[in-house]
């Protein structure tokens, strides 16, 4: 097994036809689906991405960036992958912080995200 990352824009790269398509049997997102500029394309993406019977393992929030097209509560998200034939195992909301110990860092930001995970189905 392997794992990889790639700099780069995610659905140029990515996409079928792209330069490093490729299906995966596992994708993990973290802190990831609210950095697109299309959030159709990265859907489609990552669909197209994942294996049928594979894992789709993501944490992050929703905090997107003012020039996205299209802004979805993650429920809205959810029943997305659901009609594309994705079973959610895990769905919680956790809290995330990037700080260190108190005291020793002025600024910190902190998040309330969603961990998930999924199965995608052969057929929805």
């Amino acid at each position: 097994r392997t794992m990889r990352m790639t700099v780069g824009d995610f659905v140029s790269l990515y996409k079928t036809g792209g330069p490093v398509h490729q299906q995966f049997d596992a994708i993990v997102t973290c802190f990831f689906i609210d950095t697109c500029d299309d959030l159709l394309d990265y859907i489609q993406t990552l669909d197209q991405l994942l294996a049928p019977g594979g894992v789709w393992v993501n944490l992050g929030p929703l905090n997107y960036k003012n020039n996205v097209r299209l802004k979805l509560a993650w429920s809205e998200i959810e029943q997305v992958f659901e009609q594309m034939g994705y079973e959610f195992t895990q769905s919680e909301r956790v809290h995330t912080a990037y700080h260190l110990k108190p005291g020793i860092k002025l600024y910190t930001e902190q998040y309330d995200a969603v961990l998930t995970t999924a199965i995608k189905r052969k057929t929805p």
